[in-house]
């Protein structure tokens, strides 16, 4: 295996401080809850953020192999929920793919084989609240 890249993220005050990355492109976030009126980013828009900027770069990627100079969009939609029979939590996450000037059918192909080749979505696996759809281009 090839490491092409590295990056440290720390956590030490949970859901009220500040999250950062060491080393390079170092970063840092204020954190809250998501249900809390006080500023700062939560779990469901860092693995939102994480998804979206992934697939859709797979998607450019994919599409510029190709020849095919075409915006692409990817938006991840995330509720946080609770079961209610065991009132465990959990993300449900949902994206929806789109490529300018390319026809559902076609894009889907695109978008089908961008999703099976985004490392974030091979993270997430066959988690079974997560999906993705395939929807006509719009700004």
């Amino acid at each position: 295996m090839k490491k092409i890249y590295h990056t440290e993220v720390v956590n030490d005050q949970g859901l009220k401080g500040t999250a950062y990355t060491r080393g390079e492109h170092e970063l840092a976030v204020v954190t809250s809850r998501p249900t809390s009126t006080e500023a700062g980013t939560n779990p469901e828009q860092l693995i939102g953020l994480s998804w979206a900027t992934c697939f859709n770069s797979t998607i450019e990627i994919l599409l510029k192999s190709k020849g095919i100079e075409k915006k692409s969009r990817v938006e991840v939609h995330i509720d946080y929920c609770e079961d209610e029979n065991t009132k465990e939590h959990f993300f449900e996450l949902k994206a929806y793919a789109a490529i300018d000037g390319i026809d559902l059918d076609e894009a889907s192909s695109y978008i089908d084989t961008a999703a099976k080749r985004c490392p974030v979505s091979k993270i997430i696996g066959d988690y079974p609240y997560a999906s993705y759809e395939v929807i006509p281009y719009s700004e």
